[in-house]
């Protein structure tokens, strides 16, 4: 719960330490990888190093950034009551 809290304090960002937490507790939580040129990508968190590794590794595109969607962000909130 502690990884879940964190990224929402970090306006639903992930970094990579936090990608492994959620695929260990939250595997079919759906992240939103941004690509540098690429559009965006939502995927389950369980695909989402392979995605990206296999992007970077063919040198397709790099990651920017990998976050929550703003949906999935507003209803952990809610649950774990976090204003805004």
């Amino acid at each position: 719960m502690k990884t879940i809290k964190d990224i929402l304090s970090q306006f639903g960002y992930i970094d990579s330490n936090q990608i492994k937490e959620l695929v260990e507790h939250f595997p079919h939580t759906k992240v939103v990888i941004q690509w540098g040129g690429l559009p965006r990508e939502r995927v389950a968190a369980w695909e989402c190093a392979k995605r990206i590794k296999y992007v970077e590794d063919n040198d397709i595109d790099y990651v920017r950034s990998v976050f929550l969607c703003s949906d999935t962000t507003n209803k952990l909130k809610e649950v774990f009551a976090i204003a805004e």
